[in-house]
């Protein structure tokens, strides 16, 4: 069993697939997971992602670097990520490193001294499911839509054998086709409100 308070990436390594679903298809999975996963929580999450002035983040076509302020039910922290393969459409895993912050008005200074500059804020509610060794997230984006993320809690057998458990199993619930979101919600808003390619 993993633990659920210290869990972000497993060895700051993170293998996930995340792709749109129909709002049925959507209700459909959430139903199925109720009946044969273990329910985690539900939250309501904010992200807000900064960029050094410049939008030096967003310099590449596919952007492989993310920046980013969560607040998940009272709590807040600073979270980067490292996407790899680097500056293609579809990425594979990520590097992952996350801290608590105490105080986010103090943090946001910090950030602005730095010459950061916010870009973005995904709003979103997750209902968080646990079944075997994977975290199966289900999202409803604010501007966006329905998605499913699954995620690997162990990482075993390397990252072409977890990301093809995690495929398959997202083809088990009923996702017949996998539509990469190239660099996230962020970057799918970013490319919506045309501050991106």
């Amino acid at each position: 069993m993993v633990d659920r308070n210290n869990f972000m990436a497993k060895d700051n390594k993170e293998i996930e697939v995340k792709t749109p679903v129909s709002k049925k298809l959507f209700i459909r999975i959430r139903k199925y997971l109720e009946r044969n996963a273990k329910f985690i929580k539900t939250s309501i999450q904010k992200d807000s992602y900064y960029s050094p002035k410049g939008k030096q983040f967003l310099r590449p076509k596919y952007p492989y670097e993310w920046l980013s302020v969560r607040e998940r039910n009272g709590k807040v922290k600073i979270n980067y990520k490292h996407w790899y393969p680097e500056g293609l459409s579809e990425t594979t895993h990520c590097d992952e490193y996350e801290t608590e912050i105490s105080d986010i008005k103090e943090l946001k200074l910090i950030l602005g001294a730095l010459k950061f500059e916010k870009l973005v804020s995904v709003n979103k509610i997750r209902l968080t499911f646990e079944y075997s060794d994977m975290e199966i997230a289900l999202d409803e984006v604010e501007n966006l839509g329905y998605f499913i993320e699954i995620e690997s809690l162990n990482n075993e057998g390397g990252v072409k054998k977890t990301r093809r458990k995690l495929l398959d199993y997202a083809r088990f619930l009923g996702v017949k086709k996998y539509i990469n979101i190239s660099g996230g919600y962020a970057a799918e808003l970013m490319r919506r409100k045309k501050l991106m390619k």
